[in-house]
């Protein structure tokens, strides 16, 4: 009995160890850490009812005209809830007023406007009555309109729609499926690389006079500087020699001096890119918008797109959506007798302008009957549309910041094998935090505060969506680990489980089993 007696407290010496310190060290040190995330405020995102608000201010020369003009504008943007208008009607001061009737032009009534009022302030803009106008409405590059008496209500209305804020946009801006404007529109980042490449197939027989960096700073940097509050923006130029391609030319007779050109297809153009790229010398982690100028050779001049054929300008241009834009410059008859092509600065400039208005989205501005919009004096955007853009990009990086969070949790709870460290749980609460923050300033019209958190908080949502930590163990799934578990385990518990059921027989007083022998 004795020595029974001792069997059995070594075996449940050893189940002891076993239950007490093994399986807890083993639970330890194969447990996955996940901190603990902030699931109830991700799933309560929905990235369908962001909105931004906005102050316009209506100066008209009676209250009841300016209250008229608000109920109509109200009425106007009732069904669009991306956007909230906070609507404040004055009547104009008497000395504003006179000043305004008397004025030459639209230009010195704006200056006398912002001698009153504060016409750089985001986010705020001002419709402001001004009877003596050639027009129902005047729009001009300062946040004021013009408008002259209660017949051009509607007129404004149009204008306010489709120009200055574009509700149809912002929209887009939040929605799943991308609209017109924003699948030409580049993603939003905080930093873009411009790049100039100057493509030169024949330089043994022609010399192209453009100074790529001395336009770059010029046009582009004039244009990019207004727009430092959303992006940092990085010039380059590059030439790029001996770049051939095969237009597929056709050969078109017509009445000009040389007495033919070359036409190519539509189609043909962005296989040009493809060219182009393999031969860029550019390599950034940043966003790049190119912009390539590519001197026609003389043997093929002048160029001209199928598609356009009736336009015979010097420069032809097409555009590659979140790409970049390409101008076609032919030489003329007589540079290409002397020997030396000096494309036109202005258009071709002025061209590539236009596109990154609309690959950075700013989107063009259709005709409205009644109103007219004065056109742009110099490279730089209105600054109406520089307001337009932060909304638009302070709605993409929310929603984009609320998506990412809301497939990183929805990942999570579905895998439960990722590692969640600490530096991923910091970067998902701080994209919470900031995304709130981002809603609440946007919420109450702070404008350049949304979109600087809403920047910061899309940042660090794609920080935690790309940590390369969550894949540590996805390459070590549970089928593998019961494949090694089983083997290993499997012949150690038996006779545990045998020993336990003898101890049990033991401690009730019974005789444990002996082993049969033959």
């Amino acid at each position: 009995m004795e020595g029974e007696s001792n069997r059995m407290w070594a075996s449940a010496s050893f189940v002891g160890v076993l239950i007490i310190i093994g399986l807890p060290l083993w639970w330890k040190t194969t447990e996955v850490y996940r901190v603990t995330l902030p699931y109830s405020e991700i799933s309560s995102f929905d990235t369908e009812s962001h909105h931004v608000a906005t102050q316009l201010k209506v100066l008209a020369n009676s209250h009841h005209l300016a209250e008229e003009l608000a109920g109509k504008i109200r009425e106007t943007f009732k069904e669009y809830d991306a956007i909230k208008l906070n609507i404040i009607t004055e009547v104009l001061p008497g000395a504003l007023r006179q000043t305004l009737e008397s004025v030459a032009d639209e230009g010195e009534a704006t200056e006398e406007v912002g001698a009153v009022y504060d016409l750089y302030k985001h986010n705020t803009f001002y419709v402001v009555q001004r009877t003596p106008l050639f027009t129902d409405v005047w729009v001009g590059g300062e946040r004021v309109a013009f408008f002259r008496d209660a017949k051009a209500v509607p007129t404004l209305c149009q204008a306010l729609l489709n120009w200055i804020y574009q509700p149809s946009i912002l929209h887009g801006a939040r929605s799943q499926l991308a609209d017109a404007a924003r699948q030409v529109r580049s993603p939003g980042g905080a930093e873009y690389h411009i790049v100039l490449s100057v493509v030169h197939p024949d330089p043994q027989h022609l010399r192209v006079d453009f100074n790529a960096g001395e336009v770059m700073e010029d046009y582009i940097g004039s244009f990019v500087d207004e727009l430092s509050e959303l992006h940092n923006f990085t010039l380059k130029s590059q030439w790029l020699h001996l770049l051939d391609f095969d237009f597929q030319l056709k050969e078109v007779r017509d009445s000009s001096p040389r007495g033919r050109h070359f036409t190519t297809r539509q189609e043909r153009l962005p296989l040009l890119l493809t060219r182009l790229e393999a031969r860029a010398a550019h390599v950034s982690q940043q966003p790049a918008l190119n912009l390539a100028l590519y001197a026609v050779p003389c043997a093929a001049a002048p160029l001209r797109v199928h598609a356009d054929e009736e336009n015979d300008s010097p420069v032809q241009a097409f555009m590659s959506p979140k790409w970049g834009g390409v101008v076609l410059a032919s030489p003329t008859a007589a540079e290409c007798e002397a020997g030396v092509f000096k494309p036109p600065v202005k258009l071709v400039m002025g061209t590539f302008i236009s596109q990154l208005r609309k690959l950075l989205g700013i989107t063009d501005k259709e005709a409205i009957p009644g109103a007219h919009l004065d056109p742009l004096r110099a490279v730089s955007p209105r600054r109406w549309e520089v307001d337009a853009l932060l909304r638009i990009r302070t709605l993409e990086h929310v929603t984009s910041a609320e998506r990412s969070l809301k497939s990183l949790a929805k990942l999570l709870g579905e895998i439960s094998n990722i590692v969640i460290n600490d530096e991923v749980g910091v970067s998902i609460s701080e994209a919470v935090t900031l995304t709130a923050a981002a809603r609440a300033h946007a919420t109450a019209g702070e404008l350049r505060a949304a979109y600087d958190t809403a920047r910061r908080a899309d940042t660090a949502a794609e920080t935690a969506f790309m940590e390369p930590s969550l894949l540590a163990l996805l390459y070590f799934p549970d089928d593998q680990k019961y494949a090694i578990y089983i083997p290993l385990f499997l012949p150690i518990m038996f006779p545990v489980v045998l020993s336990l059921r003898n101890l049990l027989r033991w401690l009730r007083g019974k005789p444990a089993e002996k082993e049969k022998t033959e």
